[in-house]
């Protein structure tokens, strides 16, 4: 018969177990679904932020790519014009020296001037604004189709609103070379108004006169302006909307409206009598002269169906212009939506995914925990049935044990493991996801999809060198080799980068090349431990989440520093953090990771390791964190 006090050890052997297993599976499950459904939450948000961002930066770049076309088409324009007017002339010239060769030796020079005179007047370009004129050396006008009132005239003296002599200077060009660019003021024959003019003149030699012509550059650019219009308006983007342009009056000049181009719109109202145009036009004239501009477009002349509106405009302030694209906020709703669905038709499969996965578990647990039971219930009774029937109870008692030992140490290595193993388990199944879900919305980017690859590699091969760095940790003889400290920083970022990514950490790093003897990976196992608990400090802090890592010689020794900007240490336990089982992360922490460090560094690096709080500047500011400091000796 058992005792009472055996039925309760063979009660507990039984149930606490399935209890225990139970337990941690439920809220296991219910931790990752509260914490889940808070990250779901959250990509909801980032993907409406980041699709509506992108939509604006879509209409911005149309609007640059317009503007940038602008610029380059107006800071040309005299440069073509000059070559336009050029070839002119040359063809002019070939007219002239064609009648010449021709008639030379059959008419007078007075009748083949005639003849170049009644040729030339015929001769038009520009939309028949172009025109050319014949003068010989000495400043008299032979020909000229507008003004017949100046043939025969000297215009020696003539000068322009500028007191530019402009005949004498232009001849005084030509005597040093045959061919010659001129600009001057003249009086446009139709409005009477003085413009700027840019003219190329060319030397007949046979009869020493020169044949020229001119544009003004204000008609130029006018017929540059309307050319340019008309390219913008047949720009489409973004289901069918084009980029309009309105002048700093507010007239439109190209819009998809046809029925308002050409009218000024400054004053239109929306129905809360918000005037959007008299804004745009704001943000066109301002310092940056660009930027966006959200409003609810219910003026009397939208005919879409959708009235949030979103627009960025920039402003030319040399021609007045004001070139804007806009998109509705309303009219992406589908396609927002159609994301979202995948979203939550993802997020439903991962949590049918854990479910199921935990299921499977905890079904794989009971099973061995029945397992277990079973051999520490006969265990039990064939303990029991010994101390009852064998007469060598200490060396039985001895036996279990010793048994019990090993499973101790077993379990404790169990536990170093799982520490080790949580990280690199977290960066495959982020990869996994993020890469899964990137492929699903149809923007993995080639160097994102290797960088994951390369991050679940490292993280898998990790997890191999765990298990051999911990099967070697009681180990007497482990191998120690030379190797460089800054190699092994770079080895342990590599393996952690995705993580700090996501939570905004970022490293300042001043390593020298330095050597130390011990085990290399034990090393990675120590920095490993101590950044992660940087890293779940620096989580709740507000400020630059920074962690600094430097290594450099001092009083013969190699020092190898690790500081975070998270604030520090509370005083009260800095002096218990090495010590075994001691945790300030209740049920996510085993205590074990910094004691195994300490213990790594004196056992298997022959070195020291500290901890203490420090106060320091960074760019000008000023932080606190946990300094932990690991001493080596130096390796010739």
């Amino acid at each position: 018969m058992l005792s009472k006090k055996e039925k309760y050890i063979i009660r507990i052997i039984r149930f606490f177990p399935l209890f225990l297993i139970f337990a941690i599976a439920i809220i296991g499950m219910y931790l990752f679904l509260v914490e889940h459904e808070k990250h779901y939450h959250k990509e909801i948000t980032n993907i409406k932020t980041k699709f509506i961002n992108q939509e604006k930066q879509r209409i911005k770049n149309e609007v640059n790519r317009v503007y940038e076309y602008i610029q380059f088409h107006k800071q040309n324009s005299e440069e073509r014009l000059k070559k336009l007017i050029k070839y002119q002339v040359y063809e002019a010239h070939a007219v002239m020296q064609g009648l010449y060769n021709e008639y030379k030796n059959k008419k007078s020079k007075k009748e083949i001037i005639h003849m170049m005179k009644a040729a030339l007047e015929q001769m038009r370009f520009l939309d028949g604004r172009g025109y050319f004129y014949i003068y010989d050396m000495q400043g008299n006008n032979i020909f000229h189709p507008i003004l017949k009132s100046l043939e025969g005239r000297s215009l020696w003296n003539h000068k322009d609103i500028t007191g530019k002599l402009i005949v004498q200077e232009g001849i005084k060009a030509l005597k040093s070379k045959n061919e010659t660019y001129d600009e001057w003021y003249w009086q446009e024959p139709n409005s009477k108004k003085i413009k700027r003019k840019i003219g190329f003149h060319k030397i007949f030699e046979p009869y020493n006169i020169f044949v020229g012509t001119g544009e003004y550059t204000q008609e130029y650019e006018k017929e540059l302006k309307s050319y340019i219009l008309k390219y913008i308006s047949k720009i489409k983007f973004l289901d069918d909307k084009i980029i309009s342009v309105i002048d700093y009056d507010g007239v439109v000049l190209t819009s998809k409206n046809k029925d308002i181009i050409n009218k000024n719109i400054i004053n239109i109202k929306n129905k809360e009598d918000y005037q959007p145009y008299k804004e745009l036009l704001k943000i066109a004239k301002s310092k940056n002269q660009q930027g966006f501009l959200t409003y609810e477009n219910s003026t009397n002349i939208n005919k879409d169906k959708y009235i949030q509106k979103t627009t960025f405009v920039k402003g030319l302030d040399d021609w007045q212009w004001a070139v804007y694209a806009s998109f509705y906020k309303d009219s992406l709703k589908k396609e927002l939506d159609a994301r979202l669905e995948t979203l939550a038709n993802e997020d439903k499969k991962t949590i049918k995914s854990f479910l199921l996965l935990g299921t499977v578990l905890t079904i794989i647990m009971l099973a061995i925990s029945f397992y277990v039971i079973k051999l520490l219930e006969k265990s039990f009774y064939d303990y029991r049935e010994k101390i009852l029937e064998e007469a060598q109870k200490n060396r039985q008692k001895d036996t279990i044990l010793a048994q019990q030992s090993k499973m101790a140490a077993m379990g404790e290595m169990i536990a170093n493991i799982t520490h080790q193993w949580r990280q690199p388990l977290s960066v495959i199944s982020t990869a996994v996801t993020g890469l899964k879900f990137e492929k699903e919305l149809g923007i993995l980017k080639d160097d994102n999809f290797y960088r994951g690859m390369d991050s679940i590699h490292n993280s898998v091969m990790h997890l191999s060198k765990t298990i051999d760095d911990f099967r070697n940790f009681f180990k007497p003889n482990k191998d120690k080799i030379n190797f460089n400290l800054k190699d092994v920083v770079e080895k342990t970022l590599k393996l952690l980068s995705s993580q700090f990514d996501i939570n905004n950490i970022y490293f300042i790093k001043n390593c020298e090349n330095i050597k130390i003897h011990g085990t290399e990976n034990e090393l990675v196992q120590v920095l490993i431990n101590i950044i992660n608990n940087s890293r779940d400090a620096l989580k709740h802090v507000d400020n630059k989440r920074l962690i600094f890592i430097d290594i450099f010689k001092q009083n013969g020794k190699v020092v190898l520093l690790v500081k975070d900007t998270a604030g520090g240490i509370n005083k009260s336990i800095i002096k218990k953090v090495f010590e075994p089982y001691f945790t300030t992360k209740k049920d996510t922490g085993t205590g074990i990771g910094l004691y195994m460090s300490k213990k790594i560094i004196k056992d298997s690096l022959n070195g020291e390791i500290s901890v203490s709080n420090e106060t320091f500047v960074y760019e000008k500011i000023q932080y606190k964190g946990a300094c932990f400091k690991l001493t080596f000796d130096l390796v010739d």
